[in-house]
């Protein structure tokens, strides 16, 4: 069975950042239910060396706007310059300021989802077959492909970094499950 490309990105980063979403609104209304600073749990870490759930939320969302635009050909590959203004923070803050509420980022998760739902198949299926390049700081990395930058590194990244959020949220106390991780099953169940 042969897959598009755009089958094999979009659907799945946008439904994890449902899911995100929803995880992050659990939060929210748990810090409200337990009275807790929202901004002890937008700073938690799993370790010192680790970015903050606040972090974790901008660089999926950063992912996943920006993988989108690379497929469809909205950044130029020689073009890594503006990556960071783009798709890191929205217009009005500027790179290294942190999310400090439940409300900003899940308005940031939004504005992405927005972004994403955007963009037809045709104008990812359809973008010519060529490497694909990101920037970051000192170094650009280029994937062969799109399909190798997709699978190898856009959707790894984006479970990695969700799995994060979840982990720190799940530790706090926020009754997180499985099935918040996942979404609504992409299944039926049949009794035997």
């Amino acid at each position: 069975m042969d897959i598009s490309l755009y089958q094999a990105s979009l659907p799945t980063l946008v439904r994890m950042l449902r899911n995100l979403d929803q995880i992050l609104a659990k939060a929210a209304a748990f810090a409200e239910k337990e009275r807790m600073s929202p901004e002890l749990l937008l700073e938690r870490r799993l370790h010192p060396d680790m970015f903050s759930l606040s972090r974790q939320v901008e660089i999926i969302v950063s992912g996943a706007k920006g993988c989108a635009a690379r497929l469809a050909r909205r950044i130029a590959p020689d073009d890594e310059s503006s990556e960071f203004a783009v798709f890191n923070r929205g217009a009005e803050q500027s790179f290294g300021e942190r999310l400090t509420s439940f409300a900003a980022l899940r308005t940031l998760v939004q504005d992405a989802l927005g972004y994403l739902e955007g963009i037809p198949q045709a104008e990812i299926d359809s973008a010519p077959e060529q490497p694909i390049s990101v920037a970051k700081p000192g170094e650009v990395r280029v994937f062969e492909n799109p399909r190798s930058f997709v699978l190898r590194s856009v959707l790894p990244n984006l479970y990695f970094h969700i799995t994060v959020v979840y982990a720190l949220l799940r530790s706090a106390g926020v009754a997180l499950g499985k099935q918040d991780f996942e979404g609504a099953p992409a299944y039926q169940v049949r009794r035997t």
